[in-house]
């Protein structure tokens, strides 16, 4: 019977074994799936195993882990994976903002990022909506206390069409902007990681002030294709107990929303991600955060605690 790995200590402060499994996890963030991942961890494992070394220092790791990737990925992975080796060293915070119509994916891409880029806090705009209709009532606030696409159509104020239904949401927007940027604040405060998907993410949202204090990447989903949108909400009706009806009546509401944050998007130089799967947008959604991390007047520092060691 053969003997399996030898362990490989990563010389750190806290001296951890190498990790296929943590290792895996930074090669993802490239955007590779997860089945190669692992195999390119193990690929990495087994050079390891050649040597007849027991320890290894961490930019000598890094190294082998690139020449891997060369090797079987090409340049594009390599980069991709030095900007995520920059990220795991980031000392500004992180905020990730992920705009976009209700059935659009936003709540599935957002959860698959935070947990391959390590981050724990994932907000739903709409979760801030429901809590603020908690605290102020109808009367006082009405805006809250309707779904983003129906606020025109609940509240007379705003009469009919088109330009009644983005009027109604901007009402709601400018109502929920506070609890966003409170959000920021105090990721800004604890020099935190935050993920947030809503479709309130305006280019003005949150204030540019705040935006200023962190590392922002944002991007906007969109589903341009109309039956491939409206078949998105069949298929969640058939894995939620959320009824599709609803939404398939408000269908050319919520599709109005979308345009009019095309349009915004375009004007902002803000990402518009329209990609068919779960696994490309995560992948382009990586490279929108990738992105923000390489660029200039962001502030990397030595780990202190190596979690592929």
């Amino acid at each position: 019977m053969s003997a399996g790995p030898r362990r490989i200590v990563v010389r750190s402060e806290f001296g951890l074994p190498y990790s296929k499994g943590l290792m895996a996890q930074s090669i993802m963030a490239t955007g590779l799936a997860p089945e190669r991942s692992f195999a390119l961890a193990t690929e990495i494992e087994r050079r390891l195993n050649v040597g007849s070394a027991s320890e290894i220092e961490l930019d000598e790791l890094r190294a082998l882990a690139e020449e891997v990737l060369s090797h079987e990925e090409g340049d594009e992975v390599v980069n991709r994976f030095r900007r995520w080796w920059r990220l795991r060293r980031l000392d500004q915070p992180l905020i990730v903002m992920i705009g976009g119509v209700t059935g659009v994916g936003k709540s599935t891409v957002a959860t698959q990022l935070a947990g391959r880029l390590g981050i724990t806090r994932v907000i739903a705009t709409d979760q801030l909506r429901q809590v603020v209709r908690a605290f102020f009532s109808h009367d006082f606030m009405p805006a809250v206390h309707h779904s983003s696409f129906d606020v025109a159509t609940a509240l007379e104020s705003f009469g009919e069409g088109e330009g009644a239904t983005v009027a109604g949401f901007l009402r709601q927007v400018e109502d929920i902007a506070p609890g966003i940027d409170a959000l920021v604040q105090r990721a800004v405060e604890e020099r935190g990681r935050i993920v947030i998907e809503g479709v309130h993410l305006l280019p003005e949202v949150p204030s540019a002030t705040l935006r200023e204090q962190a590392v922002t990447a944002r991007a906007l989903l969109a589903v341009t294709d109309e039956q491939a949108h409206r078949a998105h909400f069949h298929m969640r009706g058939s894995q939620s107990p959320r009824p599709p009806q609803r939404y398939l009546e408000a269908f050319d509401r919520i599709r109005t929303l979308q345009g009019y944050l095309i349009e915004r998007a375009r004007a902002a130089d803000i990402p518009i991600i329209d990609e068919d799967g779960v696994e490309p947008a995560l992948k382009r959604m990586m490279e929108v955060v990738l992105d923000a991390v390489g660029g200039g007047g962001v502030n990397v520092s030595e780990p202190k605690i190596e979690e592929d060691g």
